[in-house]
């Protein structure tokens, strides 16, 4: 026991001198800089609900060639509400105005793979991909996830894998975390019985490596997402989140990028969403670092979503995209090796 929690608290020690290394590097945010933490490309994955599934299909298509595999919960096909907010509402969540159309999402790709905005479709062939859908859910109709299956069945056939959890309400679903399984209610974590967590992982990266434990084992920390912000966006909140394993610490490991839904941040449920998704327990069983960037409410963007119609930028669904440069500009930066600080 002695020796267990001292190898705990060199593991603090170390991941907390990374942090203070970078604390002090910028004079616009109160929060340390994200680390780098010498992750392992080989194995990156990405992970969103609702807005945060849509941004990370975007994402997907963008960087093929470095996203191994990608989990979707709850969301719709490429460029879905590429006619704005409208298009949104009620052909991308309801279908009132009629359901998306996955010849249509293939068409956009294909055409802005061709002008340079998104990867190479080919690419996709070789991802791993999981999708997920509430069978009662209120907020994404079922017509909506389907389109982005067929999507898929096109895209990755041989990696594809979708589950629909029966009665489900909006939410990613736990083993007994959060509200009720039926429910669509903050902080959009459902006690189903079933980890999307640890499912959408097993496809994606095979069993876990050592058995999971009920609580976290590492550490969560926050930092300065200013850093990573284009010069004109407003659509990233200032303080984000990474979750580092102990034997992480020393770099190695692999990366679950995990981005919320709307109303699911951490302007609006702090570190719930976070803490109870599963991915904390996880990461400690999988030797992966969690990285949660965050969004943030403003007056085009009132519930804290993730930008998938356009209310920052034209260019949301590409690879100029603001909120797409930023994730990719955080991942990349925590692949790098540790800077050695030299003796004076």
């Amino acid at each position: 026991m002695k020796k267990h929690i001292k190898s705990r608290l060199v593991v603090s020690l170390l991941l907390a001198s990374l942090v203070l290394l970078t604390a002090c590097s910028s004079d616009e945010s109160k929060y340390p800089e994200l680390p780098q933490l010498d992750i392992t490309t080989e194995r990156l994955y990405i992970a969103g609900i609702s807005s945060g599934g849509y941004l990370t299909h975007q994402l997907h298509l963008a960087w093929p060639s470095e996203v191994q595999g990608v989990a979707v919960f709850a969301a719709g096909p490429y460029a879905c509400a590429k006619d704005g907010v409208t298009a949104a509402l009620f052909n991308c969540m309801a279908v009132s105005r009629g359901a998306p159309s996955a010849k249509t999402s293939l068409k956009l790709i294909k055409k802005a793979a061709e002008e340079g905005e998104l990867g190479d479709p080919e690419l996709l062939a070789k991802s791993r991909v999981y999708l997920y859908q509430a069978g009662a859910d209120p907020v994404i109709a079922q017509p909506v996830s389907e389109a982005l299956e067929k999507t898929y069945a096109q895209l990755a056939p041989e990696g594809l894998k979708t589950h629909t959890q029966a009665l489900a309400g909006h939410g990613l679903p736990s083993l007994d975390a959060g509200v009720a399984c039926n429910k669509t209610a903050a902080p959009y974590v459902n006690a189903c019985g079933y980890s999307g967590a640890a499912e959408s992982l097993n496809h994606l990266d095979g069993p876990a490596k050592q058995s999971v434990q009920a609580e976290p084992q590492g550490q969560l920390f926050s930092f300065n997402q200013n850093t990573f912000k284009a010069e004109k966006s407003k659509g990233l909140a200032e303080e984000g989140f990474y979750y580092v394993p102990e034997q992480c610490a020393a770099g190695g490991c692999g990366l679950q990028v995990v981005l919320h839904g709307c109303e699911q941040g951490a302007e609006e449920v702090g570190t719930d969403f976070m803490q109870l998704s599963g991915y904390l327990q996880q990461a400690d069983a999988r030797d992966l670092v969690v990285l949660f960037p965050q969004a943030k409410t403003s007056l085009a963007n009132p519930k804290g979503c993730w930008d998938w119609w356009g209310y920052e930028s034209s260019e949301f669904a590409t690879r100029k995209g603001p909120q797409m440069q930023a994730i990719h500009a955080m991942w990349q930066h925590l692949s790098l090796q540790p800077k050695v600080q030299e003796a004076n």
